[in-house]
């Protein structure tokens, strides 16, 4: 799916290692989605998502556009996993393309 918003909040980062033995990082951060209602006032949805990072200046780069709210074009992927008995819906963004106005 993908949709137009900005970076609300970068998270911290979490070291893993994938089933290749390939280090990877990852970060969690809250996405701004703004509308605009029925009666005319504008909202934001907030979903949190994480997001592999490529390299590490890439985070570098995230946290400039969240501090700028710069728009993106924001590609996510949906998913739900079972933990406990209970369903979880986990959200992952693919990838991030900074709007050009």
């Amino acid at each position: 799916m993908n949709i137009k918003g900005f970076i609300k909040e970068v998270g911290q980062t979490r070291d893993w290692t994938n089933k290749d033995g390939e280090h990877r990082q990852s970060v969690k951060m809250t996405l701004a989605i703004p509308y605009v209602s029925k009666d005319g006032q504008e909202y934001n949805d907030e979903l949190i998502g994480e997001m592999t990072l490529p390299n590490p200046e890439f985070l570098t780069g995230l946290m400039k556009a969240c501090e700028a709210q710069e728009k993106c074009e924001i590609h996510l992927g949906f998913s739900l996993s079972e933990w406990q008995g209970k369903k979880i819906q986990n959200i992952r963004v693919f990838n991030l393309t900074k709007l050009m106005m």
